[in-house]
């Protein structure tokens, strides 16, 4: 249905009857940006100096113990061997039976073997010990690892396998627990202490415990260290983040959004390289979170978001570092500065909460469908991520593979977001991700095969994760933006707890988890069509505005950017938001 710009207040505000409707309306900080300058050199060495630094980084920390953590193939240590007569591999078909595998082929089993006779007097030329073939047990000297790939793993230092195997769960399970709660806890203290030193908090966090964690003697130790490390993974990139695009200007922003997705994804590349040279877990682990030690080096340097600093009454500081931009970027400060300041810092004081999220139908629809969503990407991006090491051949080859796959995905949903809107892109990406994660069920046997279907599948559904996070920064107004990117990143990491459980039943059975990740995006496709279409309409400003997103819109109705003049008008304000939204909203909520 096409809109009546006397009935729609969005219509209303984007019509140009102004002399200043081509502009934005600008908040009283951002006409101070504009004055001392939003992309000059000094955001230029925000960008490079630190940010781009710290995503190269990342993924070194938040990665690490998933091919730490990965199990070698290994199989019953049997003494006895006359090593003069029997070799290694003949020994193994003597003393160890064979059974079928979580891929359905027969191979020799990794935790029994035959039942192992001592004899006081052998014969000359046999083994001490007598086998008997007609009886199985446990694994009772320990295992023999292959270290064809790894000289030594987490999983083979404390032998996580078999009856234990279960620990390598818990251990995942704790890491995205540390990793959820860090992430809620750490925001909340920002709020309270500022961006600032809860950054360089988490660099402490991530390099005393992740060094302690290669360094512990018992798996329970070794779980509650990493426990510890993960509750800064989220927040290291995060503060410094929104530092910078609180500084900087809107164009910047998308360029600083998209310049630290791409330098973030080369370092994941980068992470397997590290593994495959150094091939032991503890030096792999301590190349890992040893340079976070640098990051402190910003104490000198890195300034607090000024944002913050104004909502807080902190106005001489932000004044301070107001003069500091306007000083390297060449520009004139305005003679109103203060004045301009203290106006600004009233304006940060208007903040929202949950309570306007219950007052209003539509919010609170709108919140509930796109955190199932996030759930749903969360639970179907890491499983197929963790499951990495029940697919068959090399794991790290399996890593470098499901880690470049995500710079396509973006660019196909940022693309079909634009062209072909945010909720058929939604909806029919997830339908495609659930369609190859039912094919990656049938090619458990062909490693490429199972390691394409499962890239294609990451592809997806990494192109379905950034058109949510589009949808969340065009649903919701501005001051209640940032808690409703909060909430369902949140709500998203706590139930990654689970997604370990679910890769375990991939011991037994590899089809299994492929099953469930392909009925959850079925799932996923058909909540996500419950959502509103938001391409071409302005960003919501107040609540009023959000809230009445959707109500002009069938179930059957699709916007797409050759339609979208039909069903909302655009002025120059809201054309300028649409077509810039993507990385506009990911930057503007430090996403």
């Amino acid at each position: 249905m096409k809109l009546k710009a006397s009935a729609d207040p969005e219509a209303a505000d984007a019509a140009p009857e102004k002399k200043v409707s081509s502009e934005t309306p600008q908040s009283p900080f951002e006409r101070v940006l504009d004055e001392v300058g939003g992309e000059g050199r000094y955001q230029i060495l925000l960008l490079f100096a630190y940010l781009l630094p710290l995503s190269f980084y990342s993924p070194f920390g938040s990665s690490s113990l998933l091919l730490m953590m990965t199990t070698p193939d290994h199989s019953c240590s049997v003494p006895g061997r006359p090593s003069d007569f029997i070799g290694e591999e003949e020994w193994r078909n003597m003393t160890i039976p064979w059974e079928d595998g979580a891929d359905g082929k027969r191979r020799l089993s990794q935790c029994h073997m035959y039942n192992m006779t001592y004899t006081d007097a052998p014969k000359a030329g046999t083994s001490l010990y007598s086998i008997d073939n007609s009886t199985i047990t446990r694994c009772e000297h320990g295992w023999d690892y292959d270290q064809s790939r790894w000289t030594e793993t987490s999983v083979s230092f404390f032998d996580l396998v078999c009856d234990d195997a279960s620990s390598v769960t818990t251990i995942f399970s704790l890491a995205v627990a540390g990793n959820a709660l860090g992430t809620l806890l750490l925001s909340v203290l920002s709020d309270r202490i500022g961006r600032r030193p809860v950054f360089f908090l988490t660099v402490l966090i991530n390099f005393i415990f992740g060094l302690l964690n290669m360094f512990v003697p018992t798996k329970e130790l070794f779980a509650a260290a990493r426990f510890l490390t993960c509750l800064a993974f989220f927040s290291i990139y995060q503060m410094p983040y929104i530092i910078v695009v609180e500084l900087s200007s809107g164009h910047l922003r998308g360029l600083t959004a998209t310049l630290s997705f791409v330098v973030g994804t080369v370092g994941m590349c980068c992470v397997p390289f590290l593994a495959w040279v150094l091939a032991h877990w503890r030096s792999f682990g301590i190349a890992c979170h040893a340079p976070s030690i640098l990051f402190l080096l910003y104490w000198w340097y890195l300034p607090e978001s000024p944002r913050w600093l104004l909502s807080m009454g902190r106005v001489e500081e932000c004044e301070a570092i107001m003069k500091k931009v306007a000083a390297t970027n060449g520009r004139a400060l305005p003679p109103n500065l203060r004045e301009l300041l203290e106006e600004a810092r009233a304006d940060e004081k208007k903040t929202a909460s949950m309570k306007d999220f219950l007052r209003h139908s539509s919010l609170r629809k709108h919140l509930a469908i796109t955190s199932i969503c996030i759930v749903i990407f969360c639970v179907v991006y890491s499983g197929i991520m963790l499951n990495l090491h029940n697919m068959a051949g090399s794991e790290l080859v399996n890593f470098l593979v499901l880690s470049v796959v995500e710079v396509p995905g973006n660019v196909v949903g940022g693309l079909s977001a634009h062209y072909f809107g945010r909720r058929l892109t939604s909806g029919l990406t997830l339908a495609i991700t659930a369609v190859f994660s039912g094919l990656a069920s049938t090619a458990i046997t062909d490693r490429w095969l199972l390691v394409t279907f499962c890239g294609l599948a990451k592809v997806f559904v990494t192109a379905a994760v950034l058109v949510v996070y589009m949808q969340i920064g065009e649903l919701f107004p501005t001051a209640l933006r940032s808690l409703s990117y909060g909430t369902t990143t949140v709500v998203g990491l706590s139930a990654t707890v689970f997604v370990p459980a679910l890769v375990s039943v991939g011991a037994s059975d590899r089809k299994l988890p492929y099953y469930i990740l392909c009925g959850l995006c079925i799932f996923g496709a058909a909540v996500s069509t419950l959502l509103p279409e938001t391409l071409g309409r302005p960003l919501p400003q107040t609540v009023h505005q959000a809230n009445r997103i959707g109500q002009d819109q069938s179930f059957w109705s699709i916007t797409t950017h050759w339609t979208r003049q039909k069903y909302a008008p655009i002025g120059e304000t809201a054309g300028k938001a649409a077509r810039n939204g993507a990385p506009n909203v990911a930057a503007e909520t430090g996403i």
